[in-house]
């Protein structure tokens, strides 16, 4: 090879390592998206959050083409003669490509810092480590289906694993880094149109991530197969063009897959928990509309000749009788006023529906203040917040023996930007606030029922809910009184 042509296989080499670049901004963002949307980490991606890795990679492409303009002036000069590995070439120095890994890591650390909300430095590493396991994880896949694809899959394989500039078989860099390039691409619309767009958060228990990570540790360990010196050459053939060509790039994808379908029903299962929650409310708020409807229709119909009655008793002087006899209509009047008003219909739907589990377990339920214009948030969103936690402070309730005062108190103030919304309950005392730390602070699903794998999602629901408004959360459990209280902008 001539210097002439070292300086064309310089330029491919540069031009892949800036798409390699930006392959490393898609790995990233995916692991974002996945810890955001899968691991429940609380964060917000924005092009501001992800700022440092662009910047990364701008310098990064920028510095190519300096390496480049260099590396040609050298070579141009020697255009005609033969390259030789002793001709010192920027692009070659392994201190640079070092120092830009470097800076790529510390990059990847500085936007997780920036992205995630809480536990930022534990899940800013965390981030680092996921996207550089991902990385190879999509390498691995893609170096087997390319050097699947050769005439003999054995050198090929080889070749791809250690590229340089005199590689006979360098165009098989192209192959690879665009097959990884293709596969990111379609692995981050998957999540983007799956998840982000659709603001859809699942989350994926700590046995199917334990997995995961086993499963690929395992691809990156087997592709060292074929270089077992034991193995003869039919047999390295064998490893190479089946086992590694097809099976790791299969299951490769298909296994994500499987563990993604297994999380959708679970979290379909809940979504359709909190639909029949809502369909409750309604048919519940429904039915006592029509029964105020009738009754109204009733007093409507008596009014009058209450009222000619009272008349008569007080034209006759019997103004004791008239006395009780308006104290009863009254009281009546009262009887089909409802019981609670919050201020808001669905809300006043939830609460009506869960007085009668109150009631039948002797909780006491008391209601202060009012929400003057209602909460301007969707009926289902309502649901999903105040439902899952007016259950959770019945069950705590249920928790307390038959004999302990069991109650539940809704308390509501207003400023002119914000509702506050206090549900306060009585609740078995405990010293340890463990477990109120885990549902709501440490962005994990948690649950104290038997059943885990079906339950835990609602207070992550319900957070979500909260952060769609803008909304804020904040609990206390303290001398057997827990305290669930919501911030939400009025408008």
């Amino acid at each position: 090879m001539t210097c002439g042509e070292a300086i064309k296989r310089i330029a491919s080499y540069d031009f892949l390592a800036s798409v390699d670049y930006i392959e490393g901004i898609i790995s990233v963002v995916c692991v974002i998206i996945i810890m955001e949307y899968l691991f429940g980490q609380e964060g917000k991606m924005t092009v501001k959050a992800i700022l440092p890795i662009i910047v990364f990679v701008s310098v990064g492409i920028i510095l190519r083409i300096v390496s480049y303009a260099i590396d040609y002036s050298v070579l141009s000069k020697r255009a005609n003669e033969i390259y030789d590995e002793s001709i010192y070439l920027i692009s070659r120095e392994e201190k640079v490509v070092s120092i830009g890994r470097i800076i790529y890591f510390i990059a990847i650390v500085m936007s997780g810092m920036r992205v995630f909300k809480k536990k930022k430095l534990i899940n800013s590493i965390s981030l680092l480590v996921f996207a550089i396991f991902f990385i190879e994880y999509v390498m691995v896949m893609s170096i087997n289906v390319v050097a699947y694809w050769e005439e003999d899959p054995r050198i090929a394989y080889g070749d791809v694993k250690k590229m340089d500039l005199t590689s006979n078989n360098y165009l098989l860099e192209y192959a690879l880094i665009m097959s990884v390039l293709a596969i990111l691409i379609f692995i981050l619309m998957t999540l983007y149109f799956g998840f982000v767009k659709k603001k859809r958060k699942m989350y994926v228990a700590w046995k199917y991530r334990i997995f995961f990570i086993i499963w690929e540790i395992f691809t990156l360990l087997i592709h060292w197969i074929p270089f077992n010196r034991e193995l003869s050459v039919d047999e390295h053939y064998r490893y190479v063009g089946y086992e590694l060509g097809i099976f790791i790039p299969f299951l490769g994808l298909v296994i994500p897959l499987f563990l993604v379908t297994l999380i959708s029903r679970r979290y379909t299962m809940e979504k359709v928990k909190i639909q029949e929650n809502y369909i409750l409310a309604e048919l519940d708020y429904l039915k006592q509309y029509k029964n105020d409807q009738n009754e109204t229709r009733t007093f409507r119909h008596d009014i009058i000749s209450n009222l000619a009655t009272l008349s008569t008793m007080y034209s006759e002087e019997k103004y004791d009788e008239a006395g009780k006899y308006l104290s009863n209509l009254l009281g009546n009047i009262k009887a089909m006023s409802p019981k609670y008003i919050t201020g808001d219909e669905m809300l006043d739907c939830i609460v009506g529906m869960k007085i009668s589990k109150m009631e039948e377990v002797g909780i006491d339920f008391t209601l202060d203040g009012v929400l003057d214009g209602g909460l301007k948030m969707k009926p289902v969103d309502i649901c999903t917040i105040f439902a899952n936690a007016i259950d959770n402070a019945i069950e705590a309730c249920e928790r307390l023996p038959e004999e302990s005062d069991r109650w539940i108190k809704l308390k509501i103030k207003r400023t002119d930007k914000f509702f506050s919304i206090s549900l306060i309950n009585s609740m078995v005392e405990d010293k340890k606030t463990g477990v109120i730390n885990k549902i709501f602070y440490d962005g994990e699903r948690f649950t104290t029922k038997k059943d885990k794998s079906l339950h835990g999602y609602g207070t992550k629901n319900m957070k979500a809910a909260i952060s769609r408004y803008d909304g804020i959360e904040r609990v206390s459990a303290e001398d057997g009184v827990f305290t669930l209280s919501i911030i939400l902008p009025r408008a």
